[in-house]
């Protein structure tokens, strides 16, 4: 049993007309290399030729701009624990790639079962950049999503909107009104699921990139729409998607493994670690809790709700004996 550390002036409050049916199969679907859609930190998964469509994710005249779901490409991961992901799409430069970045409550890949109210045909057509729950996105939000437009059911589907990539140099106009802006923007509700978004596109030789970096990426589902952004681009020339999430520290290794071990003193939120004083720390709002290292002795420390500091042991044998090495 835990003991229980770190000083209180470590304390840091943390902000933390309808037709409902089941969608086709219908929605372009590509496996990862390796058919490996786990990311686990200090590793990369990869598609190849995702997708080659110029238009699918936005820039299409007939759908006013909207996303093309069935000529798109969905792809869904796992994140193992919490790590700073980038996601990166390459083409030739005719093709601009497009994407957006969703958490999702299960494994999603474009088969929606929420109404078509003000979807314009759902996987059709639809809401590239709105938020879970919004006009045009209402048929891939998930059954928990209670600030949601009515129709919202189905099972593992969107939770929110995270961020998206526009790689072309035009700004669109969807018609559900959603500006999809060029470059990489975080479109986000709150810090629950990751600790910042941010990205760029850029043309280098004869390739564009298009990127996202999700800061502190919470464990679990997420999905990435994507596809081309420029009605005048070459059709056929493919898109391929690398998504690396960064080695975990290990001091962050150590925090992770004892969130594992002692759920009910350190619950797990996703927040990033912190420093303060002589102390790399996370802090725990629901238990009122800390756990942290210290510089001053290489020890681990817990302090519970009694504000009492409890050392731990060395940090760099506790390390060894996670496999934090």
């Amino acid at each position: 049993m835990m003991h229980n550390v770190i000083q209180p002036i470590l304390k840091t409050t943390l902000t933390a007309a309808a037709l409902t049916a089941t969608m086709a199969a219908s929605a372009a679907t590509n496996k990862w290399v390796n058919e490996d859609n786990i990311l686990e930190p200090g590793t990369t998964i990869q598609a190849i030729a995702a997708n080659a469509n110029k238009n699918s994710y936005t820039s299409n005249p007939a759908l006013t701009n909207n996303a093309w779901g069935m000529q798109g490409t969905w792809l869904s991961f796992n994140v193992t624990s919490q790590s700073t992901v980038v996601v990166t799409l390459t083409s030739a430069i005719t093709n601009a790639p497009g994407f957006t970045v969703y958490r999702t409550d299960g494994s999603f890949t474009g088969n929606g079962t929420g109404t078509t109210t003000g979807n314009n045909g759902a996987i059709h057509s639809f809401n590239q950049v709105g938020q879970a729950g919004a006009a045009g996105i209402v048929w891939a939000t998930d059954d928990s999503v209670t600030n949601s437009l009515a129709g919202n059911t189905t099972a593992n589907g969107i939770v929110e909107t995270l961020g998206y990539v526009n790689g072309s140099a035009n700004e669109y106009i969807n018609a559900y009104s959603g500006v999809i802006s060029p470059g990489a923007h975080d479109v986000s509700i709150d810090n629950l699921y990751e600790n910042g978004v941010f990205g760029s596109t850029a043309t280098v030789g004869n390739m564009n990139y298009s990127n996202l970096t999700l800061v502190g990426l919470a464990p679990g589902y997420y999905t990435i729409f994507l596809g081309g952004t420029n009605t005048s681009a070459t059709s056929g020339t493919p898109i391929d998607v690398k998504v690396s999430a960064m080695p975990v520290s290990p001091a962050d290794c150590l925090f992770n493994a004892n969130e594992q071990a002692y759920p009910s003193l350190l619950p797990a939120t996703g927040t990033p670690s912190e420093s303060a004083t002589t102390y790399y720390y996370r802090s725990y709002p629901q238990t009122n809790s800390y756990i942290g290292i210290s510089s001053a002795d290489n020890h681990l420390y817990y302090m519970g709700p009694d504000a009492k500091m409890q050392d731990q042991g060395n940090a760099a044998t506790l390390m060894t004996q996670a496999g934090c090495n």
